[in-house]
Order: structure tokens, then sequence, then C-alpha cells
């Protein structure tokens, strides 16, 4: 395994993009998804770059890349055409010890974007280190193809009901139980759209499985 696969928390973390271009904008687009404060360095700015500058959704420093502006970031990102300054981008972020992703060019990154497959909260990444981002495209489409749309949905209606369950079953009964209400009646109706009737079948199956637990020759 050359990379150890993991999801990093962004979310109101600061992260710096140098270059202003159509792949600087694509970059930046998963940055903000997942919550990161974003700084452009660019001596030109993408029009739509400068829009989202323009509504205060990103910080704009219309300069060349110098290596005081990693100073404090957490996440670099080199984007540019110029394997000159995305080297030098790639030298700075590994001085200060910085994650840093050079598109197109695994030899000066320290980590490298997957193919993503967003269902979100449920994220797909299927990567290939590098060797071919035609293939690991090709793979995420065929992922994708056998889940479902609403996938997003059933993971948060299971996140909104953890507690609950934690606090009426037993360590011992949560994972079947929520293999039953995920691969059944319930999950189905979830991804259906009928989150109304799931919710109530939810709380049926729910109580079922607290009274057995209730009754139970342990529960005392």
């Amino acid at each position: 395994m050359d990379y150890l696969p993991i999801f990093i928390q962004l979310r109101g973390s600061p992260a710096v993009v140098v270059g202003g271009g159509n792949v600087a904008l694509r970059k930046v687009d998963l940055l903000l998804k997942a919550g990161a404060r974003v700084t452009v360095i660019a001596p030109k700015l993408h029009e739509e770059l400068r829009a989202l500058a323009q509504r205060g959704q990103l910080d704009y420093v219309a300069l060349k890349f110098h290596p005081h502006h990693l100073d404090g970031t957490s996440l670099v990102l080199a984007a540019t055409d110029s394997r000159d300054v995305n080297a030098a981008v790639s030298a700075a972020a590994k001085a200060r010890r910085l994650p840093i992703n050079v598109v197109d060019d695994p030899e000066l990154s320290t980590f490298i974007f997957p193919a993503i497959i967003d269902r979100s909260p449920v994220v797909v990444a299927v990567g290939s280190s590098g060797n071919s981002p035609v293939l690991a495209r090709r793979v995420r489409q065929q992922i994708e193809g056998l889940l479902p749309a609403r996938l997003g949905a059933l993971a948060r209606f299971v996140g909104d009901r953890r507690n609950e369950v934690k606090q009426a079953l037993t360590p011992e009964q949560r994972r079947p139980f929520w293999e039953r209400i995920i691969g059944g009646i319930v999950g189905s109706r979830v991804l259906a759209g009928d989150e109304s009737d799931a919710s109530a079948r939810f709380q049926s199956l729910r109580a079922a499985s607290g009274d057995r637990s209730n009754s139970s020759p342990n529960s005392s």
C-alpha cells in the first residue's frame, strides 16, 4: 500500500491553493465543500474563483507565490502550469511538514486526491496511487452505478437515531439491530424516499428490541 487512505476533517481549517486557473477551481470547490477556509495565491484568477472571492467564500492574494504564504496553514495545493513554481510550493510545504498535493505530480506530493463518490455523509474514495487516474475514475463510475442515490439519506437517518439505540439496547444487540434496519424494510423505505413510514417502522422495531432486552435473564 503506497498511500494510507484517510479522511481529513478540514472544517474551519485554513488551506492554501497556489494557482488561479481551471484546475485550481476544481480543487477549491472540493475544499470549500469540506468546509475549509481557503486562500488562493495567484497573479491572475479564474472568473469563477474571482466571484467566490467577491462573495467572501475565499481569500485571494494577487501575488506570485512566496514561502511565507504557507505560514499558519494546515494543507497546501499547487495547481499552477509551472513545474518550477509547483516544486517551490512543494519544497516550502515539506519544510513546514505540511501535507502538499501538486496536481498530476505524485513525486512532488505527500498526498493525492482520489476519485470520489459523494453520497454525503457517505463518501467513497478510489485511488491508484497516482499510477492511473483514468482507471480510478473508471472504477469510481462502476461503483457509483451500484450505490443508491439516497444512500446519504439512509446514513443521516441512522446517525440521527444512534444515541436512542445506544441508550435502549446493549452493545451485543446493537449491531444485529442496525443490520436489520439497514438491510430490511426500514432501509428500503428510506432509500425509496418515504422517511415517515421508515421512522414509524423503526420505532416499532426499536421498541420490540428494547422489550426483548428488558425481558432477558441478564437484564436483572
